[in-house]
């Protein structure tokens, strides 16, 4: 029983002994501490790792969730549908061609014009042919065009340009 109890004493110590030892090595010697996290997402995954680039390994799903939302909020009035406006831009070219079952509809990102409204997105996955990525899947992408809407699986095909991701396409079934 005596043991034990100096066992638990020695547990319960050790780390106010760790504490002294390391204030007392000098501060050379401190390990180095590792920046705070300077994005959103890095402080949400704090166990995500950042390419030597500068962006991070999942730069595509960024861009492209900045995308879709800007899309569907492009159709609002104010200062709201500008916002959209100008997410699409940032991440997006000039034109961006949209096929809804067959059907061909362009996005006129530099006019600030589009015959389909983007009503809701779901389910975002990285879409890769062999080992490169080619964009995201939507397990649900919800487009309405002129008076009717089309809800299918879709795909977001997009580009890396000069170390930034653009969307130049969107395909839904």
């Amino acid at each position: 029983m005596k043991t034990l109890s100096i066992i638990a004493a020695l547990l319960l110590a050790a780390p106010a002994v760790r504490a002294d030892d390391e204030a007392a090595k000098p501060a050379e010697a401190a390990p180095e501490e590792k920046p705070a996290a300077t994005d959103k997402a890095d402080a949400k995954l704090p166990g995500k790792k950042a390419k030597a680039g500068g962006g991070d390994d999942r730069a595509y799903v960024d861009a492209a969730l900045a995308f879709l939302k800007g899309l569907a909020h492009s159709a609002r009035k104010g200062e709201q549908g500008e916002a959209g406006w100008a997410a699409v831009k940032e991440n997006a070219g000039d034109k961006v061609s949209v096929k809804i079952a067959g059907a061909a509809h362009d996005v006129d990102v530099a006019g600030k014009k589009s015959d389909v409204r983007l009503l809701k997105f779901q389910k975002i996955s990285t879409w890769r042919e062999g080992s490169a990525i080619k964009g995201v899947t939507a397990d649900v992408l919800e487009f309405k065009v002129g008076k009717e809407t089309h809800a299918g699986k879709g795909r977001v095909g997009m580009e890396d340009k000069d170390g930034k991701w653009v969307v130049t396409s969107v395909e839904v079934d």
